[in-house]
Protein backbone atom coordinates (compact mmCIF):
# COMPACT_ATOMS: atom_id res chain seq x y z
CA UNK A 1 0.00 0.00 0.00
CA UNK A 2 1.26 3.47 -0.86
CA UNK A 3 0.80 6.60 1.26
CA UNK A 4 -0.23 9.89 -0.30
CA UNK A 5 2.33 12.62 0.50
CA UNK A 6 0.13 15.34 1.98
CA UNK A 7 1.67 18.48 3.49
CA UNK A 8 -0.51 19.85 6.29
CA UNK A 9 -0.44 23.15 8.17
CA UNK A 10 -0.13 22.17 11.86
CA UNK A 11 0.43 25.66 13.25
CA UNK A 12 -1.65 26.11 16.43
CA UNK A 13 -3.51 22.82 15.84
CA UNK A 14 -3.87 20.50 18.83
CA UNK A 15 -1.71 17.41 18.43
CA UNK A 16 -2.17 14.87 21.21
CA UNK A 17 0.67 12.52 22.12
CA UNK A 18 -0.12 9.71 24.54
CA UNK A 19 3.10 8.43 26.07
CA UNK A 20 6.09 9.94 27.80
CA UNK A 21 9.11 8.00 26.57
CA UNK A 22 11.83 8.34 23.92
CA UNK A 23 9.52 7.70 20.97
CA UNK A 24 7.06 10.32 22.20
CA UNK A 25 9.97 12.73 22.60
CA UNK A 26 11.06 12.26 18.98
CA UNK A 27 7.51 12.90 17.78
CA UNK A 28 7.33 16.05 19.92
CA UNK A 29 10.51 17.45 18.38
CA UNK A 30 9.19 16.82 14.87
CA UNK A 31 5.87 18.52 15.59
CA UNK A 32 7.56 21.50 17.25
CA UNK A 33 9.42 22.11 13.99
CA UNK A 34 6.01 22.89 12.48
CA UNK A 35 4.58 24.99 15.34
CA UNK A 36 1.94 22.48 16.45
CA UNK A 37 0.05 22.96 19.73
CA UNK A 38 1.20 19.82 21.56
CA UNK A 39 -0.45 18.08 24.50
CA UNK A 40 1.31 15.12 26.11
CA UNK A 41 -0.71 12.73 28.25
CA UNK A 42 1.22 10.20 30.35
CA UNK A 43 1.48 9.21 34.03
CA UNK A 44 5.19 10.05 33.83
CA UNK A 45 7.55 11.55 31.25
CA UNK A 46 11.28 11.40 30.66
CA UNK A 47 13.34 14.44 31.58
CA UNK A 48 13.84 15.46 27.93
CA UNK A 49 10.07 15.92 27.67
CA UNK A 50 9.73 17.55 31.09
CA UNK A 51 12.16 20.34 30.19
CA UNK A 52 9.92 21.28 27.25
CA UNK A 53 7.13 22.31 29.65
CA UNK A 54 7.26 25.92 28.45
CA UNK A 55 6.65 24.85 24.85
CA UNK A 56 4.12 22.03 25.28
CA UNK A 57 1.29 21.12 27.66
CA UNK A 58 2.06 18.08 29.83
CA UNK A 59 -0.83 16.27 31.49
CA UNK A 60 0.58 13.83 34.04
CA UNK A 61 -2.17 11.23 34.20
CA UNK A 62 -3.50 8.14 32.48
CA UNK A 63 -5.16 8.49 29.08
CA UNK A 64 -8.92 9.04 28.97
CA UNK A 65 -11.07 9.31 25.87
CA UNK A 66 -12.01 12.90 26.73
CA UNK A 67 -8.34 13.84 26.14
CA UNK A 68 -9.14 13.63 22.43
CA UNK A 69 -11.44 16.65 22.54
CA UNK A 70 -10.29 19.24 20.02
CA UNK A 71 -7.42 17.11 18.71
CA UNK A 72 -6.48 17.46 15.05
CA UNK A 73 -4.32 14.34 15.18
CA UNK A 74 -3.18 11.87 17.81
CA UNK A 75 -0.08 9.77 18.34
CA UNK A 76 -0.32 6.64 20.47
CA UNK A 77 3.24 6.22 21.72
CA UNK A 78 2.86 4.05 24.80
CA UNK A 79 4.57 0.70 25.40
CA UNK A 80 1.16 -0.94 25.85
CA UNK A 81 -0.21 -2.39 22.60
CA UNK A 82 -3.72 -2.79 24.01
CA UNK A 83 -3.81 0.84 25.11
CA UNK A 84 -2.49 1.99 21.74
CA UNK A 85 -5.26 -0.04 20.12
CA UNK A 86 -7.91 1.60 22.30
CA UNK A 87 -6.56 5.05 21.46
CA UNK A 88 -6.69 4.21 17.75
CA UNK A 89 -10.27 2.96 18.09
CA UNK A 90 -11.34 6.05 20.04
CA UNK A 91 -9.80 8.28 17.38
CA UNK A 92 -11.60 6.54 14.55
CA UNK A 93 -14.91 6.91 16.38
CA UNK A 94 -14.26 10.65 16.47
CA UNK A 95 -12.74 10.88 12.95
CA UNK A 96 -9.36 11.95 14.33
CA UNK A 97 -6.23 10.94 12.43
CA UNK A 98 -4.09 8.58 14.50
CA UNK A 99 -0.57 7.19 14.37
CA UNK A 100 0.28 4.21 16.55
CA UNK A 101 4.03 3.77 16.80
CA UNK A 102 5.44 0.53 15.36
CA UNK A 103 1.93 -0.72 14.48
CA UNK A 104 1.45 0.33 10.89
CA UNK A 105 -1.87 -1.50 10.46
CA UNK A 106 -3.41 0.86 13.02
CA UNK A 107 -2.02 4.04 11.46
CA UNK A 108 -3.96 6.58 9.41
CA UNK A 109 -0.72 8.41 8.65
CA UNK A 110 3.01 7.89 8.97
CA UNK A 111 5.75 10.18 10.22
CA UNK A 112 8.19 10.64 7.35
CA UNK A 113 11.89 11.16 7.62
CA UNK A 114 12.00 14.82 6.69
CA UNK A 115 14.30 17.64 5.72
CA UNK A 116 13.32 21.19 6.64
CA UNK A 117 15.35 24.17 5.52
CA UNK A 118 13.37 27.39 5.67
CA UNK A 119 10.45 27.01 3.28
CA UNK A 120 11.80 23.73 1.90
CA UNK A 121 10.12 20.65 3.38
CA UNK A 122 10.93 17.23 1.95
CA UNK A 123 9.22 14.15 3.37
CA UNK A 124 10.50 10.61 2.77
CA UNK A 125 8.74 7.36 3.56
CA UNK A 126 9.21 3.70 2.70
CA UNK A 127 5.56 3.05 3.67
CA UNK A 128 6.78 1.58 6.94
CA UNK A 129 8.96 -1.09 5.31
CA UNK A 130 12.33 0.31 6.34
CA UNK A 131 12.63 3.42 8.52
CA UNK A 132 16.41 2.97 8.42
CA UNK A 133 16.35 3.23 4.63
CA UNK A 134 14.20 6.35 4.88
CA UNK A 135 16.86 7.82 7.17
CA UNK A 136 19.56 6.92 4.64
CA UNK A 137 17.63 8.61 1.83
CA UNK A 138 17.17 11.69 4.02
CA UNK A 139 20.93 11.89 4.56
CA UNK A 140 21.65 11.44 0.85
CA UNK A 141 19.20 14.14 -0.22
CA UNK A 142 20.21 16.57 2.52
CA UNK A 143 23.91 16.29 1.71
CA UNK A 144 23.23 16.97 -1.97
CA UNK A 145 20.85 19.88 -1.49
CA UNK A 146 22.72 23.09 -2.41
CA UNK A 147 22.80 25.74 0.30
CA UNK A 148 21.57 28.41 -2.11
CA UNK A 149 18.23 26.66 -2.68
CA UNK A 150 16.77 28.05 0.55
CA UNK A 151 17.40 31.77 -0.14
CA UNK A 152 16.53 31.28 -3.82
CA UNK A 153 13.11 29.91 -2.89
CA UNK A 154 12.49 32.90 -0.62
CA UNK A 155 13.41 35.24 -3.49
CA UNK A 156 11.20 33.35 -5.94
CA UNK A 157 8.32 33.59 -3.48
CA UNK A 158 8.61 37.38 -3.46
CA UNK A 159 8.94 37.41 -7.25
CA UNK A 160 5.83 35.28 -7.62
CA UNK A 161 3.74 37.73 -5.61
CA UNK A 162 5.11 40.67 -7.61
CA UNK A 163 4.44 38.95 -10.93
CA UNK A 164 0.90 37.99 -9.86
CA UNK A 165 0.16 41.63 -9.07
CA UNK A 166 1.70 43.12 -12.21
CA UNK A 167 1.10 40.62 -15.03
CA UNK A 168 -2.58 39.78 -15.61
CA UNK A 169 -2.11 36.93 -18.12
CA UNK A 170 -1.68 33.54 -16.44
CA UNK A 171 0.33 32.01 -19.29
CA UNK A 172 2.80 34.90 -19.25
CA UNK A 173 3.16 34.64 -15.47
CA UNK A 174 4.03 30.96 -15.83
CA UNK A 175 6.63 31.71 -18.53
CA UNK A 176 8.15 34.47 -16.40
CA UNK A 177 8.48 32.25 -13.34
CA UNK A 178 10.02 29.40 -15.36
CA UNK A 179 12.65 31.79 -16.70
CA UNK A 180 13.35 33.23 -13.25
CA UNK A 181 13.85 29.72 -11.84
CA UNK A 182 16.23 28.93 -14.70
CA UNK A 183 18.27 32.09 -14.10
CA UNK A 184 18.32 31.57 -10.34
CA UNK A 185 19.59 28.01 -10.68
CA UNK A 186 22.11 28.94 -13.36
CA UNK A 187 23.48 31.72 -11.14
CA UNK A 188 23.51 29.52 -8.02
CA UNK A 189 20.83 31.45 -6.20
CA UNK A 190 21.61 34.95 -7.43
CA UNK A 191 18.51 36.62 -8.83
CA UNK A 192 18.58 40.41 -9.02
CA UNK A 193 15.83 42.97 -9.47
CA UNK A 194 17.37 43.73 -12.87
CA UNK A 195 16.95 40.05 -13.81
CA UNK A 196 13.31 40.11 -12.75
CA UNK A 197 12.41 43.30 -14.57
CA UNK A 198 14.28 42.17 -17.68
CA UNK A 199 12.44 38.85 -17.84
CA UNK A 200 9.05 40.49 -17.28
CA UNK A 201 9.69 43.09 -19.97
CA UNK A 202 10.93 40.52 -22.48
CA UNK A 203 8.03 38.07 -22.05
CA UNK A 204 5.31 40.72 -21.89
CA UNK A 205 6.65 42.46 -25.00
CA UNK A 206 7.01 39.16 -26.89
CA UNK A 207 3.39 38.38 -26.11
CA UNK A 208 2.24 41.78 -27.34
CA UNK A 209 4.16 41.44 -30.61
CA UNK A 210 6.44 44.42 -29.96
Amino acid sequence: MGYFPLFVDLKNKKCLIVGGGRIAYRKILALLDFEADITVVAPSVINDIAILKDRIYIQMEEYKEKDLEGAFLTIAATNNSDLNGKIASDCRTRNILVNTVDEIDRCDFLFPAYIKKGNISIGITTSGHSPLMAGYLKKEISENLPDYYEPLIDTLGSCREYVKNTVPEEDKRADIMKELVRIGLENKGCLTETDVQGVILKIVEEGSGK
